[in-house]
């Protein structure tokens, strides 16, 4: 049997710079950097192919997408099509070359993308696209690919839909651990975790490449409810939940990783192993709020879910007219209209702790759009959500601009309902940047509260294609767990009330450091001491990253890390334990000894 090429994947010229190999103070015996295509250590095509078959045929050679739009790989209906669908996100969580956001396909050195929109005569670069992908299909074949990277000392990376702002998915020179194709939900009335011997009620085993459009249809058809973000196409078995998983539904039922029950998971030796409450203990703690691809690859997670509830939704959409290209003193009207709506936010949470909300600001072409959605569980009482909203609406219309918004209110029988819709666009195919804040109950039921953080809000440099979201998703259940769930959360969150996130839309191969250097301290100088950030909406150069993740957890993650994977196979950006490594995880320096 010999190596399949993938229908994007044709031919590939890599260019690296040649690394220094030293004797790893990290493991004695082991090189400090890992083995790159045009060293001797390299496998050679038999090998590669030896390692095909003993995965069933599952490894396929990566390219850019955008290759078959240049030079000798133009295919001009192939090109139409990965162009038609650049913006898809099902599609990019499906296809193994590609990122949601697809600033982390391309390297950080100059000329190291392959854009689907240049000319064909433009040369393509591999970029940070993994030059080999296992396209995984069973828990074994991710062992036979753990032990092989091990084994020949190649970077290995994992990806299951491409949601991440940190580069975390992707590498140079890396093989791909892709597993969007370990689907399966199961669903339970009573799970009793593995080596316990009580049942922990109704729950849903989800394979790792299970999205959350498609855990919500089945919620829906059964009346349960489970935590979801706002984002339909993330694989919620994986790093959602590893990195914390905040939701609506947090305030109610508390974050996505204070309910995951158990795990299946592949570790740095190969092993498949239990991680829950009975076995294992350690990793099951390191899993809930830990990271994504750090301390294993997951294989499913166990679920907690919740009976299905009636709610209310009150939903506001506004936009406002383009008035120039930088959005800053032209939309002191949008500022102050959006403040309006932040400003009632604790009234509401104040009266009842389990409202979430979710308030999108987009910048366009056109103009802003604002598209605001508050979330009343457990509630059937339309008169009353009414009476809560009417000083907001008043509020509104007294400011006098003229700014064109509309406002629906829906009784929900089933919340699922609500879930398993449509409700803001999956952003996808673009460059992104972002970084998010955690803000703490404290500041935000002070008085004035909101006000300050919406005048700091405000005044950000904005452009085209820029987004702020203000989620309210912390207090009610996520503040009760601080006693009842024993995870590797940032403490933090059990003291915040709201999210803030910053996105920033960037061109291919550009650098972040405006946003990094002057637009980010403005978020984090909110509170002092800060708060801290939220993982799965992190600042891919957030500094003290330790503190800013985890807190006081970080020092017991390190020792899990150490346990758990004591030569460094699975290193990503800003992970547990990657103070150790360069910034693509390929070569050991040391640094971990500073931090301990």
């Amino acid at each position: 049997m010999y190596l399949r090429i993938s229908v994007l994947a044709i031919s590939f010229v890599v260019v690296f710079i040649i690394l220094k190999n030293t004797i790893s103070t990290y493991n004695s015996g082991r090189r400090s950097c890992r083995c790159l295509p045009h060293e001797p250590c390299w496998p050679s095509t038999n090998e590669w192919n030896i390692f095909n078959e003993s995965i069933n045929g599952h490894l396929v050679h990566l390219r850019p997408v955008g290759a078959i739009c240049h030079g000798k790989e133009f295919d001009q209906d192939a090109c139409n099509f990965v162009q038609e669908n650049a913006n898809n996100s099902v599609w990019r969580a499906s296809e193994p070359a590609t990122l949601q956001s697809a600033n982390w396909e391309s390297s950080w050195e100059e000329c190291g993308s392959c854009d689907i929109t240049s000319y064909i005569d433009e040369p393509c670069h591999q970029g940070r696209v993994p030059l080999y992908a296992v396209l995984a299909e069973f828990a074994s074949e991710i062992q036979t690919a753990v032990r092989f990277a091990k084994q020949r000392n190649i970077r290995l990376v994992v990806k299951n839909t491409g949601h991440d702002s940190m580069g975390r998915s992707s590498g140079p020179g890396s093989l791909q651990i892709n597993t969007n194709r370990l689907k399966g939900i199961d669903v339970v009335s009573d799970f009793i975790p593995q080596g316990g011997s009580v049942s922990l009620g109704q729950a849903a085993t989800l394979g790792a490449g299970t999205l959350a459009l498609e855990i919500s249809q089945v919620a829906e058809d059964e009346k349960f409810n489970v935590l979801l973000g706002l984002c339909t196409t993330v694989g919620v078995a994986g790093g959602f939940i590893q990195g914390g998983g905040a939701s609506l539904l947090g305030p109610t039922h508390g974050m996505a990783s204070d309910n995951a029950l158990e795990f299946n998971v592949v570790t740095a030796e190969g092993d498949l192993v239990v991680a829950n409450e009975f076995q294992n203990p350690d990793l099951f703690w390191a899993l809930r709020g830990g990271g994504g691809g750090t301390f294993g690859i997951t294989v499913n997670t166990t679920i907690r879910t919740f009976p299905d509830i009636p709610g209310i939704v009150f939903t506001l959409t506004a936009a406002i007219s383009r008035q120039d290209e930088q959005f800053s003193d032209t939309d002191a009207a949008l500022w102050e209209f959006a403040t309006a709506i932040v400003n009632i936010l604790p009234s509401l949470k104040g009266a009842d702790s389990k409202t979430g909300a979710a308030i999108v600001s987009g910048i366009q072409e056109d103009g802003v759009q604002l598209v605001t959605e508050i979330l009343f569980p457990n509630t059937t009482d339309t008169t009353s959500i009414g009476a809560k909203l009417a000083p907001l609406l008043a509020r509104l219309d007294d400011l006098g601009f003229s700014i064109v918004y509309t406002t629906n209110t829906t009784l929900y029988p089933q919340i699922s309902t609500y879930f398993n819709q449509p409700r803001l666009v999956d952003l996808a195919g673009t460059g992104r940047i972002e970084g998010s804040v955690l803000i703490s109950s404290s500041l935000f039921f002070s008085p004035g509260g909101t006000s300050q953080i919406m005048n700091v809000v405000s005044n950000l440099t904005y452009r085209v294609g820029d987004l702020i979201e203000i989620f309210l998703s912390g207090g009610g259940q996520v503040h009760a767990n601080k006693d009842l769930v024993n995870s590797a959360l940032h403490p933090h969150w059990r003291e915040s009330e709201m999210l803030v996130t910053y996105r920033r839309t960037m061109p291919l191969g550009a650098t972040a450091k405006h946003f990094v250097d002057s637009q980010m301290p403005f978020l984090r100088a909110l509170e002092t001491p800060r708060m801290g950030s939220f993982l799965n909406t992190a600042d891919p150069d957030e500094p003290d990253f330790q503190r800013a993740f985890w807190g006081d957890n970080y020092a017991r993650l390190l020792k899990v890390k150490r346990r758990w994977d004591r030569d460094g196979l699975f290193i990503v950006n800003l992970g547990v334990g990657s103070e150790g490594w360069d910034k693509e995880g390929i070569c050991w320096t040391g640094r971990e000894r500073e931090y301990l």
